[in-house]
């Protein structure tokens, strides 16, 4: 039995929360590990120095173990930069989750959504979704980096990455992006349902809910 569309739509939007959460999840986690490290240096508990500099040690087994094996050694203050609000920790997993969103949506929504509705698969569009494609590319295929030719196709998200600089993606910015995709999503129910006069637009959407009846 072919599945609904709202069904499809449902699930998207459940997976996109699942990703909101990671995300704020792993946020917390960054500044966490910043700041047990800065409290480290300005009480110098325990003390290691290279050449002058504190380091830390990362492990995934216990540190309180003998002979265990470290994942890396690095230097306190870099280790401090990397896990910083807007550092590479964030960066590298905003971007991770961007790519995730877009291979879900094209591999496996996008298609179904064109099933539920018995259209081809190019009538399934979204402006936010096809500037993820163009962010998906940068990043696995162009260290980053949008040209000039790829931001000139971008519909949603041309001021917020500027052309032929690598991508960084602030928590505004990324929380923007989650809200542009539920937009989308509750832009294609309403068409999908047929209505008209709604007394809200889906560019005032800031979340969805979808209620099914038990009927």
């Amino acid at each position: 039995m072919t599945e609904s569309f709202d069904d499809v739509v449902r699930e998207y939007i459940d997976f996109v929360n699942q990703q909101v959460g990671m995300y704020m999840d792993a946020l917390a986690g960054f500044t966490g590990h910043c700041t047990r490290v800065e409290r480290q240096i300005h009480r110098l508990n325990r003390p290691s120095q290279v050449n002058g500099n504190h380091v830390v040690w990362v492990s995934y087994e216990d540190p309180t173990q003998p002979d265990i094996i470290h994942n890396r050694i690095i230097r306190a203050d870099e280790y401090i930069k990397i896990n910083s609000t807007g550092g590479s920790n964030e960066q590298q997993h905003a971007c991770a989750i961007l790519v995730f969103l877009f291979t879900y949506w094209e591999d496996e929504i996008r298609p179904r959504m064109a099933k539920a509705k018995k259209v081809e698969l190019n009538e399934i569009r979204s402006d936010i979704m096809g500037d993820l494609r163009i962010i998906r590319h940068a990043i696995l295929h162009a260290k980053r980096i949008v040209r000039q030719d790829e931001h000139k196709r971008l519909k949603k998200l041309k001021e917020m990455l500027p052309a032929d600089e690598p991508i960084h993606i602030s928590y505004d910015n990324m929380h923007q992006i989650f809200v542009l995709i539920k937009q989308s999503l509750g832009g294609m129910l309403l068409n999908y349902i047929g209505v008209t006069d709604s007394p809200v637009q889906p560019e005032e959407i800031r979340d969805i809910a979808i209620q099914k009846s038990s009927l």
